[in-house]
């Protein structure tokens, strides 16, 4: 029981740092709005939706209060919304820098899981979850150097430069994001406990994808939205929809892994797709140079590889 839960979270995390990757192509070659982005995706996501009915109608009966698929519905609008925060950091930041702030959420669950639904962990535990945000926060910090005229530079270029430690501009973006994910997760355990993942995941995603239509209420947004969607090839709304499966496929992994152990335990696991990106991100660059922007300089590998040895052995202790 233990280590199933611990794969289905890790498969999740892998079909996510795939559709990072994916989101990061079509936001930085096709749909330059975070805004749009958000909207197109709500149309890619209307066949899971349709998957996820009869086994909705399925496992709902009459026992199920009706205040918990209103709720759900609400967790779906808000989460849909609050997530054009996330495409708009993806515009400005490097792929594998917004990834780990985003992962700050794992920290958020645990405060929430112990002050709401009183979950406690192992001091090994706690000691695991840290290691694996240290490791994801870590590939977002980048040195630069600052002349005296304020002009910045590498810190190669010249020993006089006094050293700054800079934060991605994406942080506060993707930090509002973690905390309402995290509140999100531990809602979400609270209601696991009185209804099924499947059945969850339903209403959730029904409320995801009522919830992104409200960003058109805006009338620049609606004209934008309109002009770009419009203009789209037909391989982008292909790329898209393969792209929203595997996402609420990993959804589904997770809620189910979510259900079978501690939230905090759960929502640790992903941090270890900053890693799975660089190593998704670097490949293509291989292969296709200039398909994604990823930075592979010697200080860059570096510091991503302190960071996979730290989420190995955060993995290790969480298991052990």
């Amino acid at each position: 029981m233990l280590m199933q839960w611990f794969i289905l979270a890790f498969i999740a995390s892998i079909l996510w740092a795939v559709v990072v990757i994916v989101d990061k192509f079509i936001l930085t070659h096709y749909i330059k709005d975070a805004v749009s982005y958000q909207v197109f995706l709500a149309l890619t996501m209307l066949p899971f939706l349709i998957f996820l009915l009869p086994f909705t109608s399925h496992n709902t009966n009459s026992s199920t209060p009706i205040i918990l698929p209103v709720i759900i519905i609400l967790l779906g609008v808000v989460m849909g919304l609050v997530y054009v925060l996330y495409n708009k950091a993806l515009l400005i930041e490097e792929v594998s820098r917004v990834t780990p702030l985003f992962y700050l959420s794992p920290l958020f669950v645990l405060l929430f899981s112990f002050m709401f639904i009183g979950e406690g962990l192992s001091l090994r535990r706690y000691v695991g979850i840290g290691l694996m945000v240290f490791s994801a926060v870590s590939v977002s910090v980048s040195l630069r150097g600052r002349n005296r005229d304020g002009d910045r530079h590498s810190y190669r270029q010249s020993h006089s430069h006094s050293l700054h430690i800079a934060l991605s501009p994406a942080l506060l973006m993707i930090l509002v994001l973690d905390i309402m994910n995290a509140g999100k997760d531990v809602i979400s355990k609270l209601i696991l406990s009185h209804l099924d993942y499947l059945s969850y995941l339903f209403w959730f995603l029904l409320g995801n994808i009522a919830g992104r239509p409200l960003l058109l209420l805006i009338p620049h947004n609606r004209e934008k939205t309109l002009m770009i969607i419009k203009t789209l090839p037909l391989k982008v709304y292909l790329l898209s929809f393969i792209s929203s499966s595997l996402a609420w496929a990993g959804y589904v992994l997770y809620f189910k892994a979510v259900s079978m152990t501690y939230i905090s335990l759960v929502s640790a696991i992903p941090t270890t797709q900053p890693f799975l990106v660089f190593i998704f991100a670097t490949l293509l660059g291989l292969f296709y140079p200039g398909l994604i922007e990823e930075k592979t300089d010697r200080r860059s590998l570096t510091i991503k590889g302190i960071a996979a040895v730290s989420v190995l052995i955060g993995a290790y202790l969480i298991l052990s």
